[in-house]
């Protein structure tokens, strides 16, 4: 009970100290529900990025009240709007910081289209982004770069950024210490577009059979660090873990 109290607690001060700093600093990141789906804007610096169903924001930045940049969408011949494949957006956000009246030209327009990519705030769900001061190219929620831990394990994990539906494909490879041995695994995962701050995914050996489960939360107890466990099956009870981002720099890992 004190255990489970003493999570809830850590969740309830993360949530609040993010929801201030982020109400400090920038409106934009966060999570929109808007005309093409729910959209997901993050910060890293001076640039804006972000995902919607089948489709990304990039090189976005903040300009007199706006946030302008360019889109990218993978398309179907069954699924056709006016977004297109690519082109440009424009938002405009309103005066109390919840809404925002968008506008978008696709790659064979000539001019903006009406006010039609409109955006509503879903306060409350996604952790701001806070780029870390001593790794300066950290994004939230991203889970790529090396993570490690105090008792010895090594996570090396790798975002690929590749969109599958609902779910961004993640691999890693980690060298954790079960029963004073040293023990590598290779990981195929994902995360949830809903849930990007929790990662999931399987653990292989070397001969490729299935060895277990990991499932790990971002942002826990703070920025840059993550807590979960490692489950090696029914005869084996859960593995705590926890680890702190020691670089964003993209690893070699096993791509299946």
């Amino acid at each position: 009970m004190k255990s489970s109290l003493k999570i809830i607690i850590k969740v309830v001060i993360l949530f609040l100290m993010s929801y201030a700093t982020y109400a400090q600093t920038d409106h934009w990141s966060g999570e929109w529900n808007t005309t093409f789906g729910k959209l997901v804007i993050t910060k890293n610096g001076a640039q804006y990025t972000g995902t919607f169903p089948k489709g990304r924001l990039t090189e976005g930045k903040e300009q007199n009240g706006m946030l302008i940049g360019k889109y990218t969408r993978a398309t179907s011949p069954s699924v056709t709007n006016s977004l297109g494949k690519k082109g440009e957006y424009k938002f405009i956000l309103s005066e109390d910081k919840s809404k925002f009246e968008g506008y978008h030209k696709s790659e064979s327009d000539r001019k903006w289209g009406i006010a039609d990519w409109s955006g509503e705030k879903i306060w409350g769900h996604t952790i701001p982004v806070i780029v870390s001061s001593d790794i300066p190219h950290v994004v939230t929620p991203s889970w790529t770069g090396t993570w490690e831990s105090t008792t010895g394990h090594i996570f090396k994990i790798l975002d690929t950024g590749n969109i599958r539906t609902s779910i961004t494909d993640v691999f890693a490879k980690i060298s954790v210490q079960v029963a004073g041995t040293t023990k590598n695994y290779d990981v195929k995962g994902y995360f949830a577009h809903d849930k990007p701050e929790v990662f999931q995914g399987t653990l292989y050996q070397a001969n490729g059979w299935d060895a277990g489960l990991i499932v790990i939360a971002y942002g826990m107890p703070k920025i840059d660090d993550f807590t979960g466990f490692i489950w090696f099956g029914s005869d084996s009870p859960k593995m705590d873990i926890s680890a702190h981002r020691t670089s964003s720099a993209k690893p070699t890992v096993k791509i299946f």
